[in-house]
């Protein structure tokens, strides 16, 4: 089994330093030696085979062995639009986000939120979405956005993007849109996902103006995060690129 630690350095001439969490990881908890190798991501696709040179208290020195491009992404990008759910719900949510490719996360502020997402809150989730990655194998991190009402949304996306919002009443169902991604193709698939109280009138009427088309994900109630996981799980899988390896990059 090989551990993966997620970087954000660029390797100089061969060789790269694991600090911070990730290093006190290594150190503390793994117990790694001189001679050991894992395996480093830096978030953006890339993953290189790391030996381990030289440990200090809170820093590791290591040589690449080897690096290579492999995405492990889906063909279109999906994000989610989410009232967030309270506590580690939250968490939940991001890991399966992870785990399930979705490309970016928006907490969104709605007139029944329950949770808010201050700076705070944003960090706390990015890091979960590092450990989610680590192990998972994802090399590309997904993105966590600052909180955003619907209204300011449909600036966030891209111009044609397939916009869709859950309603438990109505609408095509989660299946049907899947089918219909692989048919059309979608630059950007966004699903907003209201909170435990849904959303008011005022917000399915405004979802309307800006064109977000209602999709159903089935007979019950599902709770924020189990809707958000369902979404992702279908649209993810239909959409899966198949690119599981790629090319050694010198």
């Amino acid at each position: 089994m090989s551990y993966r630690f997620f970087t954000q350095s660029t390797p100089n001439n061969g060789k790269i330093m694991l600090e911070g969490e990730q290093a006190r990881h290594a150190i503390q908890v793994m117990r790694f030696n001189a001679g050991d190798q894992i395996v480093l991501f830096d978030g953006t696709g890339t993953e290189y085979d790391a030996l381990i040179d030289q440990i200090e208290k809170k820093r590791l020195w290591l040589s690449i062995k080897s690096q290579r491009v492999v995405p492990r992404g889906i063909k279109a990008s999906i994000t989610l639009a989410v009232a967030l759910p309270k506590g580690d719900r939250q968490k939940v949510l991001v890991e399966k986000l992870v785990e399930l490719g979705v490309e970016r996360l928006i907490p969104l502020k709605s007139n029944r939120s329950v949770a808010v997402a201050n700076e705070k809150v944003v960090q706390r989730l990015q890091k979960q979405v590092v450990e989610a990655s680590k192990q998972c194998g994802r090399n590309r991190l997904m993105k966590i956005e600052s909180e955003s009402t619907l209204a300011n949304l449909s600036g966030m996306l891209e111009t044609d993007a397939l916009k869709l919002i859950a309603d438990p009443y109505q609408g095509q169902t989660i299946l049907d849109v899947s089918s219909r991604c692989l048919e059309e193709m979608p630059v950007e698939v966004v699903v907003a996902i209201g909170p435990e109280g849904g959303f008011d009138d005022e917000e399915n009427t405004l979802s309307q103006e800006l064109g977000f088309q209602p999709v159903r994900l089935g007979p019950s109630i599902l709770r924020v995060e189990t809707a958000a996981i369902a979404i992702a799980a279908i649209l993810g899988i239909g959409l899966e690129s198949g690119q599981t390896d790629a090319g050694e990059v010198e």
